[in-house]
């Protein structure tokens, strides 16, 4: 190990050291410390933030509203890292949350036109502590999100704002519980605003009514639902907001807004439409010759249909489906979705190509022979077509999005292939015309991705080293997402088809990245990816209001990743055909829509090697007034004893703060670190509670309650 590797090792152990022992006698609420730390030639600066994330925890008496403290510090001169240190010790969730609050807020920060820091530099370092063991939960991921904004983007907090919610990786606020018994928690520090997810405005408590019956009087259970809002301002005088995404919290806590330049440009632009039109025009022709030629044949063909396989009926249906997906593909064509149209007519072409397979088969003098004469012909065309995707150079963007595609059909290919040798050994030969159908026409597929190169300038540079990095770090996102959203999936007690998808993509990724197809396995991890994340945004999609919502969400973000691409130089060609695709299919499939909008947002910030792609400013528009009620929870009446605290507070302040002037003034001399960060809060709470001195200040939160009472 080198004296420079050293040198930083002590550095980050200082660093760290540092944090967990200021997380041990956590101070006051959004304390912002800044710093920076000297070791040989390295300096490394550093700012942290503590906030308070109510929870539920279990006691003696049950389950109650706690407070936890998270402290969170962004640390210089790093590479990514995010580190967790939890007492008492949490479940995985609190590692899965810290890990996507950096990813979010890495991904809103860079693409700040406001704001030059680079996330990718810093590491990132969590200490949790609470008096009481929580509930599992990864309800803190949103404040832990709004926490690393603030310190990358230097922002001050609201003291009085507190929040629950768990961050989705669209950057959504995702559902939680325990809501009003975390509000309880919330009031004992003093917030006057509380954030919760949006669509929770309500809870159910359960009600015991006296009922008098023949035999007598029962006690009967039933459900009340209840308002979250006025159950806080009621018994607290506190204010429940509701919010979509972390940019409303952001908001709320500092009074910054993220404002995104809407593109006035189409997402299919004239060039894209140049590239995709002739194939969907070629795709068009082929699939009314090959209806027609299969519709032909199957009048021509006597095909058994009698109990208890009922052949010809099988083949009717495949030869209907040919003709419906023809009929759309025109529909859209028409409609200029061409490469919409251009997937209709794909799976029309496989539908036809099945039915004049199971013609030429009952034609076939021999039918084994036939088979395996057909399973030959289909594998010798794989495996020239899959040699030319293997083959094919990456040395720009338009390359790697065509290189990828053409790569991840010669492996869809290859598991139909697979497929058909297993069910033609056993026999099963109808299942294996339809595998060989399919493998035929994902191999022909791949001429077509690579030929639409010649119409675009293959703009950047990637070179081999460039491609596998990419691909290897997609796939330890995609693994973590995928890991993440199954154990959350878990705790709620449901579970999600996608997280199986995903694992199933991820596997073939790992396996295209060995096989020497790194442009596919890229592509394949952002699938994997898109389906692990949509799991769990899903959860709380349950009402057709947040399905649109989240629909709007999803199709405004993939619309300004594309025009933000382009900004850049960049034509996202296969984020454009997937966005396209989505549109076809909001009104009857809404999942599918989902997966492909997500899809095609990943896609534009592969291409410019950064997180999600977006063109926006913060701007400074102020917090808004609170609706805090301070009489509305029965102080009225103590307001004699308030008045008089506060004459008391204001004679010791005075003392109070000759005291710390004295202290801060030596403090001055002394200075040996370099300011970093805006103005913390800790001045506010300094004179909030003037009674305490710097070095009195309560090493928890139970003590600086039973001192400030």
């Amino acid at each position: 190990m080198t004296k420079l590797q050293t040198s930083k090792i002590t550095i980050q152990l200082l660093v760290l050291l540092s944090l967990i022992v200021t997380a041990s006698s956590p101070q006051i609420l959004a304390t912002q410390t800044p710093g920076e730390i000297y070791s040989d030639t390295i300096s490394m600066e550093y700012k942290n933030v503590t906030v308070y994330a109510p929870a539920v925890g279990q006691t003696a008496s049950g389950y109650v509203g706690v407070i936890s403290t998270i402290t969170a510090t962004i640390q210089s001169n790093g590479s990514g890292r995010v580190f967790v240190d939890t007492l008492p010790l949490a479940q995985i969730d609190m590692q899965g949350s810290a890990r996507l609050a950096v990813k979010v807020a890495s991904a809103l920060v860079e693409n700040d036109q406001d704001c030059n820091i680079n996330p990718s530099s810093y590491d990132y370092f969590f200490v949790i502590r609470t008096d009481s063991p929580i509930i599992g939960g990864p309800s803190a991921g949103g404040i832990m999100t709004a926490a690393v904004i603030v310190l990358l983007e230097e922002w001050p907090m609201d003291d009085q704002t507190i929040m629950t919610g768990m961050i989705n990786p669209d950057g959504s606020i995702g559902p939680i519980g325990g809501i009003t018994k975390k509000i309880d928690a919330a009031n004992s520090v003093g917030a006057t605003r509380f954030l919760i997810p949006e669509g929770q405005g309500t809870y159910t408590e359960t009600v015991y009514e006296t009922v008098t019956t023949t035999w007598g009087d029962q006690i009967v259970p039933h459900q009340v639902t209840r308002n979250v809002s006025d159950y806080a301002m009621k018994n607290y005088g506190i204010e429940v907001v509701e919010v979509a995404g972390i940019k409303d919290v952001v908001y709320y806590y500092t009074g910054y807004e993220y404002q995104v330049t809407a593109s006035n440009q189409s997402i299919s632009t004239e060039q894209y439409i140049d590239s995709m039109k002739p194939l969907a025009t070629t795709l068009l022709s082929q699939s009314n010759v090959s209806f027609h030629n299969a519709s032909n044949s199957f009048d021509e063909t006597n095909i058994p249909n009698q109990f208890p396989n009922y052949y010809r009926n099988q083949v009717t249906d495949f030869l209907n489906n040919a003709e419906d997906a023809l009929i759309e593909s025109e529909d859209w064509f028409n409609q200029e979705l061409y490469y919409t149209s251009t997937s209709k007519s794909f799976q029309s072409l496989i539908n036809s190509r099945f039915v004049t397979y199971a013609c030429e088969y009952y034609n076939a003098d021999n039918q084994k022979t036939y088979l395996d004469s057909l399973l030959k012909q289909v594998e010798d065309y794989y495996i020239n077509q899959s040699q030319k995707a293997k083959n094919a150079e990456v040395n720009g963007m338009i390359s790697l999005q065509c290189v990828g595609a053409a790569q991840k059909r010669a492996t869809e290919a290859y598991q139909y292939l697979v497929a058909a040798k297993k069910d033609h050994t056993n026999d099963e030969f109808f299942s294996a015309f339809y595998e060989l159908a399919f493998t035929y026409q994902r191999s022909e597929s791949i001429g077509w991705w690579l030929g639409l190169t010649a119409y675009f300038n293959d703009t950047g540079n990637v070179s081999n080293e460039q491609l596998e990095n990419l691909a290897s770090d997609y796939i330890d996102d995609a693994q973590q997402s995928i890991v993440y959203s199954n154990v959350i999936l878990q705790e709620i007690g449901t579970s999600s088809g996608l997280i199986s998808e995903a694992e199933n993509m991820l596997e073939t990724a790992k396996e295209d990245k060995n096989n020497g197809y790194p442009a596919a396995a890229l592509f394949e991890a952002l699938e994997a990816l898109s389906k692990g994340n949509l799991a769990l945004e899903l959860v709380d999609a349950t009402t057709t209001e947040k399905i649109q919502s989240r629909l709007e969400r999803a199709n405004e973000s993939a619309s300004n990743s594309i025009s933000e691409s382009r900004l850049r130089g960049i034509e996202p060609l296969l984020a454009v055909s997937y966005y396209e695709y989505a549109q076809s299919l909001v009104d009857t499939n809404v999942e599918t829509a989902l997966f492909y909008y997500k899809y095609s947002d990943l896609i534009p910030g592969v291409l410019t090697f950064t997180g999600n792609c977006g063109t926006q400013s913060s701007r400074y528009v102020g917090i808004p007034e609170s609706n805090f009620s301070v009489w509305g929870h029965g102080i009225m009446k103590y307001k004699e004893f308030f008045i008089l605290f506060a004459i008391i507070g204001g004679i010791g302040g005075i003392g109070a703060g000759i005291l710390i002037g004295s202290i801060q003034s030596k403090k001055e001399k002394e200075k040996i670190y370099k300011t970093w960060a805006p103005r913390s809060t800790l001045d506010y709470y300094k004179q909030k509670n003037q009674q305490f001195s710097e070095g009195q200040m309560p090493r928890s939160i139970e003590d600086y309650y039973k001192k400030i009472k």
